[in-house]
């Protein structure tokens, strides 16, 4: 846990908090790596900005998202800044489908090219969270067990007992989720291999969370992530059944 970096610059006395950083650099990797892999497709300049321009909605739009439907999850008590990632996800997909028409970019092209720096982009955040001392796990004696500082929520919820990393867990599965879509995974079949690969790794790290993820009684048991988790596999399932499936074509009858 290493929350923030202090800075002293002559009179100036301050610190640079380490997780909004990593989302930055989260940021500029999804948009450098979109770019060039666009520009080396040899894509057309003016539909890489506007692609761009989608991105950035969909940014803002599911930090918004993430910070009204967290407020949902966990009641009005929680303090403002307080963000899930599901539901972050979901309301930047909404937002980046309707930048999309408006700019008139084919999402069907585009989206699979940005999955895997998604991916990335989304692992630079939780090494934010690992740094900033949220979304630790549960009490574990494993060789992977990691000690937070007195002063973090997991020493606030389980006492100086070792838990699980599991922003490191999920920072893992995410680069190499990026890696299978960008290098092994056909761009045809990206969208739904993300929808359920990821569903499936993030309803199973669930299990091992120990800090509070909010309520949604919806599915009893389950965390509101790892219900918006079973939407994505359902979703992807969905997908992957109607583009895979076999097509019925009639014999032509002779007259």
């Amino acid at each position: 846990m290493w929350p923030a970096i202090q800075i002293d610059l002559g009179a100036f006395h301050g610190q640079l908090p380490l997780y909004p950083l990593m989302i930055g650099c989260g940021l500029c990797h999804l948009f450098l790596g979109v770019d060039f892999s666009a520009r080396r497709q040899q894509r057309a300049p003016k539909i890489i900005g506007d692609f761009h321009y989608c991105l950035l909605a969909a940014f803002f739009g599911g930090l918004l998202s993430a910070l009204l439907i967290t407020k949902l999850f966990y009641g009005s008590n929680t303090s403002w800044g307080t963000i899930a990632a599901m539901p972050g996800i979901a309301g930047g997909t909404a937002v980046l489908f309707l930048a999309a028409r408006h700019f008139k970019v084919p999402l069907r092209d585009w989206l699979p090219l940005g999955l895997p720096f998604f991916c990335f982009a989304h692992a630079w955040g939780r090494m934010g969270c690992f740094l900033g001392g949220c979304c630790h796990g549960k009490p574990t004696d494993s060789f992977l067990a990691v000690q937070f500082p007195a002063n973090s929520l997991a020493c606030q919820a389980h006492s100086t007992v070792p838990v699980h990393p599991t922003q490191l867990y999920e920072l893992a599965f995410l680069v190499g989720l990026g890696l299978a879509l960008h290098y092994i995974i056909p761009a045809a079949h990206r969208i739904y291999s993300y929808l359920i690969l990821y569903g499936l790794g993030r309803f199973a790290i669930e299990f091992l969370r120990g800090d509070d993820r909010g309520t949604l009684v919806l599915i009893p048991g389950l965390s509101p992530s790892q219900q918006i988790c079973l939407l994505f596999i359902a979703t992807g399932s969905m997908l992957a059944w109607n583009q895979t499936r076999p097509v019925n074509r009639q014999t032509p009858v002779a007259r």
